[in-house]
């Protein structure tokens, strides 16, 4: 969708890692799906509480895609694509460090002017 990538500027590559359960060995898997149209805005945000200014940080991509995204908060996104096997959310934070983020939210924005469709993931 050249649309989609030029109204967005999704220029980015990034790997969304999905956590999923197998009921039959009674553990975690996870699979990874790379999406190369996607926006990756991210750094230190501040809030203000009872202790003054906290500081943490936050990021935003946007997927630009009409197809479903499979992701939901607990899952990982990566910018770039991640190479190897996935472990665990651990192993992820530590080998991309400053370059991933655990998803806190997602939101649907498949709707309105179809160049703008796009999926929203945002967290810490």
């Amino acid at each position: 969708m050249p649309g989609v990538m030029a109204v967005l500027l999704c220029d980015r590559t990034v790997t969304v890692c999905h956590r999923g359960y197998d009921p039959a060995t009674r553990s975690d898997t996870w699979s990874a799906a790379v999406y190369t149209a996607a926006s990756w805005y991210g750094g230190q945000a501040a809030t203000s509480g009872n202790t003054g200014l906290v500081s943490a940080d936050a990021y935003t991509v946007r997927i630009a895609t009409a197809q479903p995204v499979q992701a939901v908060p607990g899952d990982v996104v990566v910018l770039g694509r991640v190479e190897g096997t996935i472990t665990g959310s651990a192993q992820l934070t530590r080998a991309y460090a400053g370059h991933c983020f655990v998803v806190t939210r997602v939101q649907d924005n498949r709707r309105g002017a179809r160049r703008t469709w796009h999926w929203k993931l945002e967290g810490k």
